[in-house]
């Protein structure tokens, strides 16, 4: 019978007289003492012989993790390399500190596994904020208080960042536990729920007159022409900022009228087409005109903008008017919002956010509406523009 969180929160640090081992499954079981201590182990046979291998103890390693560790361990064996080896260290290795386990997990998963914009979230983030905590202290030997101690400091400076930082903490950490890099940590006794705040759900929808004043704002404001340009497409075309941010001149086809961000750039990793609309052409010609292949650079021009160059320049224009907080990501659900009063159908705007269609749909239909994409987008900036032109006298 499989293990569950249940039976093993039932037994864990109880008197306990059953069977000593209870399997789960693929070779995993739990090893229970009869004080109630639970320790997960891989069981294999090796060379015609019986092996056992001890993943970690219940609850600092979860039966989640043990299952993840455990389909690792498959692989190697069916590979023919033996699952201990996954475990050895050489002699004299050095304890893992805090910043030791977050330059691992940066090397052999962040950047191995994660998307740029993604690996540049959690290097900017956890790792930048979190890898000089406790320095030179193994990090097995730091307590749950004085984990606590240090988020409630990061709760003073950000509620909301505080707890994203614990979250990501203990899924670095947790990924350093189930690969063995150390047996334990206090901070997965520290529950995220504990901590700071949570992020609320965007709900902010801006008003026409309210998008007309960010578009002057930054029209008029002293900053690069890509900066400028980025964030203004932005609000006409509702795309996510890193699907124009890095984007570059080979996507846009001005002949056949349609932008194409390849999926690499698209975070849900599919291809996205949306049309090249009038009011939105002497923009775009502007970007390419100005530049070369990379339409928004930064501060090097082969090099696309930062996000966090992004993120300043929206801080400075959003301080310099007096409107009810909002952020670009907010451009993207006001777009939708506004067409949809406007009564353009649900299935429009989703192909204009760059969705996918929900249900079977999502498999067979791969229309894309551009045509009725493209009256959307009209009507979405012939209303801003008429603001604009308003507020500009």
């Amino acid at each position: 019978m499989a293990l569950s969180d249940t039976k093993l929160r039932s037994l864990h640090g109880k008197p306990y007289s059953g069977s000593p081992e209870v399997a789960d499954g693929d070779g995993l079981g739990v090893r229970v003492s009869p004080k109630g201590v639970i320790t997960f182990q891989y069981r294999y046979r090796w060379q015609g012989k019986a092996s056992r291998i001890t993943l970690g103890r219940y609850p600092a390693l979860s039966l989640k993790d043990a299952r993840t560790l455990t389909a690792d361990l498959r692989v190697m064996y069916d590979r023919d390399i033996d699952p201990r080896t996954h475990f050895e260290k050489s002699a004299g290795e050095a304890v893992m500190t805090v910043a030791d386990c977050l330059d691992y997990w940066n090397e052999h998963y962040v950047t191995v596994s994660l998307r740029p914009a993604t690996q540049i979230l959690y290097q900017t983030t956890l790792i930048r904020l979190m890898r000089d905590a406790f320095p030179g202290r193994p990090a097995a030997d730091v307590s749950v208080k004085q984990w606590v101690d240090l988020f409630a400091k990061e709760e003073q400076i950000n509620p909301r960042r505080a707890r994203q930082l614990l979250a990501q903490m203990r899924s670095a950490i947790s990924w350093c536990i189930r690969r063995q890099v150390i047996e334990s940590c206090a901070v997965m006794r520290v529950s995220p729920r504990d901590v700071g705040v949570r992020s609320e759900i965007g709900s902010r929808v801006l008003t026409y007159p309210e998008l007309a004043q960010i578009w002057v704002a930054i029209e008029r404001s002293r900053a690069a022409t890509s900066n400028k340009l980025l964030h203004q497409m932005l609000i006409l075309w509702g795309a996510r900022v890193s699907e124009l941010r890095l984007a570059e001149r080979k996507e846009f086809d001005l002949e056949s009228g349609i932008w194409t961000v390849p999926k690499e750039h698209s975070k849900m990793g599919n291809v996205i087409r949306r049309p090249i609309f009038k009011q939105i052409v002497p923009l775009l010609e502007k970007a390419m005109l100005t530049y070369d292949q990379i339409l928004f650079p930064g501060a090097e021009i082969t090099q696309p903008i930062t996000m966090a160059a992004a993120n300043r320049y929206i801080l400075r224009i959003r301080e310099g008017l007096e409107l009810s907080y909002w952020r670009a990501h907010d451009f993207r659900r006001t777009l939708v919002t506004r067409l949809s009063e406007e009564g353009v159908a649900p299935h429009v705007t989703e192909r204009m956010l760059g969705h996918e269609l929900g249900g079977v749909m999502s498999v067979y239909n791969k229309h894309d509406w551009l045509e009725d994409q493209r009256q959307a987008y009209e009507l979405h900036a012939e209303k801003l523009m008429w603001h604009v032109r308003k507020l500009s006298g």
